[in-house]
């Protein structure tokens, strides 16, 4: 022991004499002779967190056996030092401690505050990115000690040193410091002598490398006599490997997760990995892999965290504060922001009025509101949730009674007190959920610390940055101690150990990744610091240290890649592509069936036929989509299921729609015929005819648009009336025979309705069926009519199916009516030239070849009836015949259209 403590003093007199110059200059030290050392003298620096819990674990082990029981030293991460060093600081009168401390959060605020007045509002600049790009351009040229010539410099980095010098401002102005500056007063204080040293002998763990900040600090330390150690950890040499290539990512999870299960079967002791170089990407599929793969009783970590704000109670909470902060600015909010609120729930009667909230919520998207005021909806909650309606009304006594501005410490105070009002979180949370809430509380903690920063603020703009807070504060819950399977990214993996261990996604643009240089520093400069991430050269030598790290987890690594991401091509890293590739074992291959067991399948696509006294509501849609799908209409018409629609909105795209249907509508009400448009024409009526129309309609169809989008849209509209009815005068005489006309179609136990846009009478004395399309696609109906199974059918079923009905209903032209401001246009089918110009005649259409008129009315007839037929008897089948038909499905999940089995005929 003698021998040790003089070689011990002799490597320190040693050190004060050197300077640290990069990790090959300290001396070694392994977990045994950690153990020997004074634990009192002895201070243990991890690269992060995570080193340090499994260098904690290491310790333990090794003293599993062994009955001394003996102290550990200090096992701290570097950044929790830097934060201790300069608490210790804070004590020291000449040390010039700043009062105020600006986390990572805080300080970017700061930087996007500094930008924002700096360059202004005219700027055209991405403020929070830009910030986040200064706070970092920051760092790195204080951790690189990174000097630009000033005839070297690029305009980016003018503008952020201009942006650095008033932060700088900033800070002294608020007494404040942050991260960066912080860390920056410990090495300084460190120099001088003036940081106090508990400790003689530190000891680096998990480092790969040195900024010069950081040799700076150790050589620091070492001139005062401090032993300063690399800790060789306790790992394998690099084990056997296996390339493994696959079709595609999702083959890729598949065999490393019946990899994963067969290894547990095979060793019911040990503890296996899976490496994911894209884990955030791949976290649902990875899920769902691993659920149907492992036996139920075999558990997994999963080593992602998600932005906290992502979590359902937090994302509940923060909903229920968003409603708040709406209705405390101007009384009103919107159904989107209210119904997030509502269907979160984590509120009184959480369970017991989950169905009520659920209802208000699909009663405001089925009637298009546009938003509630704060009375309408307290009178909904009494309605249907009484116990939410008691908590809301004494939520809302305490929002209103005091409308002043307060600091964040404040108004976090406040929203425990409404959160608490609403009874949040609404039930005993389990494990991971009561985890949540214990993160979200330390982030209401923390947004109390950043008065220095934002001041007093409004309670929306307080939401809002508690909003921006846990959006950025990732979480994840405490893992399980039981399972023997790990799920990791790259990173997280470094430096761990296990008995066997699978990456996979190992491509060429994984390892080594892009480059990613700050680019309001310099490029060259970077380069010439090899600063991360800023040239090949350097992403190429940290890849070549993580993969040889890779190799060390176990004693066999498996690697693998896909061949193709969708229809691109994907090539291994470099650093597996000389390793031979391997067969894939047969237990890595999806299991076959047992021989002797035959698979039966059973095609069941034929529901109950329709009683007699049934009543389907409808209209002719539902004969529509059974020639798209018959599944679509058995699920939507006699299941009654179908997908919400969206919230309204103002500039609601339907709205415009309508208006134009009702301009139309009322320009041909007030002329009835052709003759009256030619005199309104000639005697200069027809402008304020129209003018009086679009205004009637936008006053009943654009209310929800604003004055200014409204005026907008009826000059639109008005110049578009005038360019149809301009076609309109070029044709042969007609009179309104109906406009918006209601049709009801009664067949066996259906009665199916229709509204027409117009009818016209020709001159012939045979009718003309208008359908006004608003939009911009291809109109052309050749396509859609000519199918054996036709769709869009609304003309030809009045044509063929009513007109045969009435003899004073002889249909002679089905006529497609395009509004546009690029252009109005006629497309459709007629029995001859009706005069109206576009329009296609039988036997232009090659699939009618040898048919007349009323042969096609009759086989559309017969195409009709027969549709309506099988829906009557409970056809179901889930078949289509071009992907397109389903463009607008409102079911698609019922269809499985990913299922083996779905026709498309």
């Amino acid at each position: 022991m003698n021998d040790t403590v003089n070689c011990r003093f002799l490597n320190r007199a040693a050190a004060m004499q050197s300077t640290v110059t990069d990790l090959d200059s300290l001396d070694i030290t392994t977990l045994a002779q950690l153990l020997e050392m004074d634990s009192q003298q002895t201070l243990v620096l991890t690269v992060n967190n995570r080193h340090a819990r499994r260098l904690l674990s290491e310790l333990s082990d090794s003293l599993r056996d062994d009955r001394r029981v003996m102290p550990l030293p200090a096992i701290v991460p570097l950044a929790a030092w830097f934060r201790q060093a300069a608490d210790q600081l804070s004590f020291l009168a000449q040390a010039g401690t700043p009062a105020h401390y600006l986390d990572v959060f805080a300080a970017r605020g700061l930087w996007q505050q500094v930008i924002e007045s700096v360059e202004g509002d005219d700027t055209l600049l991405d403020t929070s990115m830009a910030a986040r790009l200064a706070a970092e351009a920051d760092t790195l040229m204080s951790e690189w000690q990174l000097h630009v010539d000033p005839a070297a410099e690029t305009h980016d980095f003018q503008r952020f040193a201009l942006w650095q010098s008033r932060y700088a401002e900033c800070l002294a102005e608020r007494d404040a410091e942050d991260v960066n500056a912080s860390i920056g007063r410990v090495c300084d204080a460190a120099a001088t002598g003036e940081l106090p040293l508990d400790f003689t002998t530190l000891v680096l763990a998990g480092f790969n490398e040195l900024s010069p900040r950081m040799t700076t600090l150790l050589s620091a330390l070492a001139h005062r006599g401090v032993h300063c150690l690399v800790l060789q950890g306790r790992r394998s040499s690099a084990g056997a490997r296996m390339r493994y290539v696959l079709p595609d990512t999702d083959q890729e999870w598949w065999a490393a997760a019946r990899w994963a299960k067969h290894r547990l079967q095979e060793n019911p002791q040990g503890r296996y990995a899976i490496v994911a170089s894209r884990l955030e990407t791949d976290i649902a599929l990875a899920h769902r892999v691993l659920r149907l793969t492992l036996p139920p009783a075999e558990g997994y970590n999963v080593a992602v965290a998600r932005p906290l704000a992502q979590w359902p109670l937090v994302r509940a909470a923060l909903a229920w504060l968003s409603v708040l902060a709406d209705f405390r600015i101007s009384g009103v909010s919107t159904p989107r922001q209210l119904g997030a609120a509502l269907l979160a729930g984590a509120c009184v009667g959480a369970h017991a009025e989950a169905a009520a909230r659920a209802r208000l919520d699909a009663d405001w998207r089925h009637k298009s509101v546009i938003q509630i005021s704060l009375p309408q909806f307290t009178g909904m909650l009494a309605n249907v949730t009484p116990q939410l309606h008691q908590a809301w009304l004494g939520c809302v006594d305490v929002l209103m009674a005091d409308r002043s501005r307060l600091g964040l410490h404040a108004w976090a105070a406040k929203f425990r007190d409404l959160l608490g009002r609403l009874g949040f979180p609404g039930q005993s949370p389990g494990s991971a959920a009561f985890q949540t809430l214990e993160a979200f509380d330390r982030a209401l903690g923390q947004l109390g610390q950043y008065d220095v920063v934002w001041g007093e603020v409004s309670f929306a703009k307080a939401v809002g940055l508690l909003t921006r807070l846990v959006n950025e504060t990732l979480f994840q819950p405490q893992r399980d101690p039981s399972a023997r399977l790990d799920v990791l990214g790259l990173l997280e993996a470094e430096g761990g150990s296990w008995d066997g261990v699978w990456v996979l996604g190992l491509t060429d643009e994984i390892l080594p990744a892009a480059t990613r240089p700050n680019p309001l520093l310099p490029a060259h400069v970077l380069r010439h610091a090899g600063a991360p991430r800023a040239t090949p050269e350097r992403e190429l030598q940290w890849a070549g240290v993580l993969f040889e790290d890779l190799c060390r987890l176990a004693p066999q690594v498996c690697f693998s890649h896909a061949e193709h991401e969708g229809e691109r091509e994907l090539r291994p890293s470099p650093f597996i592509a000389q390793t031979d590739e391997a067969a894939i074992p047969h237990y890595l291959q999806p299991s076959p069936l047992s021989v002797g067991i035959r698979l039966e399948s059973v095609v069941d696509d034929l529901g109950p036929a329709l009683q007699a006294d049934a009543v389907v509501p409808g209209g002719i849609s539902l004969i529509d989509y059974q020639s798209r799908n018959p599944l679509w209409a058995f699920v939507k018409y006699r299941l009654g299921a179908s997908q919400l629609p969206d919230y309204g909105q103002l500039a609601d795209q339907n709205a415009r729609g309508l208006f134009m249907h009702r301009a139309l509508e009322l320009v041909w009400k007030r002329l009835g015929h052709q003759d009256a448009l030619h005199d309104a024409v000639i005697q200069g009526q027809l402008i304020s005819i129209v003018e009086e129309a679009t205004a009637v309609a936008a006053q009943e169809y654009l209310a929800g648009y604003g004055d200014t989008l409204t005026r907008l849209e009826q000059g639109r509209g008005c110049a578009v009336v005038l360019q149809w009815l301009a076609l309109e005068q070029a044709r042969t005489p007609f009179a309104i025979e109906a406009l918006e006309q209601p049709v009801v179609w009664q067949f066996g136990p259906l009665g199916l309705k229709l509204r027409l846009d117009r009818i016209d009478r020709m001159h012939d004395g045979s009718l003309a069926i208008l359908d006004y399309k608003t939009g911009n696609g291809n109109i052309d109906p050749k396509a859609n009519w000519s199918r054996l199974r036709l769709v869009d059918l609304q003309l030809p079923f009045y044509a063929a199916v009513m007109g045969a009905a009435d003899n004073d209903a002889q249909v002679g032209a089905l006529v497609l009516a395009q509004l546009h401001a690029k252009g109005c246009q006629v497309r459709g089918l007629a029995d001859a030239d009706v005069g109206v110009p576009g329009l296609a005649s039988v036997s232009d259409w090659p699939a009618l070849e040898g048919l007349d008129w009323s042969a096609v009315l009759a086989r559309w007839r017969q195409a009709i009836e027969g549709l309506a037929s099988d829906f009557i008897r409970g056809d179901a089948r889930n078949r289509f015949e071009k992907k397109t038909d389903l463009d607008y499905c409102d079911v698609l999940p019922f269809l499985r259209l990913n299922e083996d089995g779905v026709a498309n005929v």
